[in-house]
């Protein structure tokens, strides 16, 4: 089926993220509009495959894998599928295992055809090439702060497309908050031009064929 399907992995795009426009990997000192995030990775998925999305899965590690009031106003955006596992000290439990789980489902049913995966944790870079192996694209977005990639060398070798997300990108999404305990927006997202908004870049695929050509593609606005 020609769709693609978007694979979240919060945990690397949120601390990452936070570190990129604010410079800080705690959480609780950041407040996200979850729905205007959403709404720029779901049009960038498009926009890249140019293919239909069929939907969002969100993977975050949790103590003991709890779901707090954050997670149930996550869950609530529509066409984001809520995954949640566990976190002990020192490491995270389950993500590279949920979204192979998922991705090979969509894969071997022949749901899509293309996979978004944003992530630059090494583990997943099995899970690329199993997802390949059924025939499915899979392209990676990872986090550049002050042109540095937080991506694992082995995960941007197998991937089939490349494409970096700076600060400029995801600052309308993120805030500061002197709040002890993050917040979620899910109010409607004032709506970023595609003018405003820097384009975002490929950052190429090194390999056999040597590196892809770059290519431009407008920040996404809201559904």
């Amino acid at each position: 089926m020609d769709r693609c399907a978007l694979f979240v992995d919060a945990g690397y795009l949120l601390t990452d993220g936070a570190m990129a426009v604010h410079s800080t990997r705690h959480r609780e000192e950041v407040s996200w509009d979850y729905r205007g995030l959403l709404s720029l990775l779901n049009e960038l998925s498009r926009e890249r495959t140019g293919l239909p999305l069929l939907r969002c899965y969100w993977y975050e590690a949790t103590v003991e894998g709890r779901r707090t009031p954050e997670h149930d106003a996550l869950a609530d955006l529509p066409g984001l599928k809520l995954r949640l596992s566990r976190i002990r000290p020192g490491r995270r439990e389950g993500v590279d295992a949920q979204v192979h789980r998922d991705l090979m489902t969509l894969a071997r049913n022949g749901a899509v055809c293309d996979a978004v995966l944003v992530s630059g944790d090494e583990d997943l870079a099995q899970v690329v090439c199993d997802a390949q192996d059924f025939g499915v694209r899979v392209t990676v977005v990872h986090v550049t702060a002050d042109g540095s990639w937080a991506v694992s060398r082995s995960l941007r070798q197998e991937c089939d497309d490349l494409i970096e997300i700076s600060a400029s990108h995801l600052r309308p999404y993120v805030t500061v908050t002197s709040s002890v305990s993050v917040g979620v927006t899910v109010g409607t997202p004032a709506v970023t031009s595609t003018a405003e908004t820097p384009a975002l870049s490929n950052g190429g695929r090194p390999g056999v064929n040597g590196q892809a050509p770059a290519a431009s593609l407008p920040a996404g606005t809201s559904q």
